[in-house]
């Protein structure tokens, strides 16, 4: 089983809620693959590299992400979601806004 977690970040450092959705996606057991996507994002993802659990980090970097937007993150987490048998987010506003829209997406 591998879990994707799309991960959230300010001024390049991972938000608290990103590790404990870390936490929850380790639990389902198997690797989780870690999504950090924005502009100017690399220092979050190399916080992400030395998470508890963290397999591998995909970084997405772009002025298209530069405001982390339900609808670009969206599909950009359908891109991906191909590769894996679930997919985790931190439970705020965020996380909130873009996983329905990706499980509208998939049809799930």
């Amino acid at each position: 089983m591998t879990t994707l977690l799309v991960a959230e970040h300010s001024n390049g450092a991972l938000n608290e809620a990103t590790h404990k959705a870390m936490t929850a996606a380790a639990a389902l057991g198997g690797d989780v693959h870690v999504l950090v996507a924005g502009k100017d994002c690399r220092p979050a993802a190399e916080q992400a590299a030395k998470l508890s659990g963290a397999a591998k980090v995909l970084l997405a970097d772009g002025d298209g992400l530069a405001e982390q937007l339900a609808e670009p993150m969206a599909d950009l987490v359908l891109s991906l979601a191909e590769g894996y048998d679930a997919i985790v987010a931190p439970a705020t506003a965020n996380g909130k806004n873009i996983l329905p829209r990706v499980a509208a997406l998939l049809d799930v």
